[in-house]
């Protein structure tokens, strides 16, 4: 582990300001460029650079490919729920709320981005425990 102060105090703003980021670019991928596999991939970023900033013995008690194995599962009924319905797999739907307009597709995106950030969180740890 990297003992550097400068690297806490960095780390300290740039992990709030990646999650931030994220979030934003996960929420315009339906209308712009960006979403989930983007989105998951900022994350697992933030937490590359938490886990190198302040140690990794918190992050690696959890059972990151679990994250991943619930992204796509997610992603998985997201398509069978229209197939099952009489409508083709993977058919788009606009849910409304109100003022909120949610496509289905957001919870595809959902799991795609939990996918990533379980993979990548899992690779980065494992890395991270491998002895030479």
């Amino acid at each position: 582990m990297i003992r550097s102060p400068i690297l806490r105090v960095i780390a300290t703003f740039a992990v709030p300001i990646t999650l931030l980021v994220a979030a934003r670019i996960f929420w315009q991928g339906h209308n712009l460029p960006g979403g989930g596999f983007i989105a998951g991939v900022l994350l697992a970023a933030a937490g590359a650079m938490y886990m190198m900033a302040f140690g990794m013995r918190q992050m690696a008690r959890f059972a990151w490919w679990r994250v991943a194995v619930l992204g796509l599962l997610i992603a998985l009924l997201n398509g069978t729920v229209p197939l099952l319905r009489g409508r083709p797999f993977m058919d788009n739907e606009i849910l409304h709320f109100g003022a909120l307009h949610l496509p289905t597709a957001t919870f595809f995106d959902l799991g795609v981005l939990l996918v990533v950030v379980g993979t990548l969180m899992t690779i980065f740890i494992e890395l991270s425990l491998e002895r030479r």
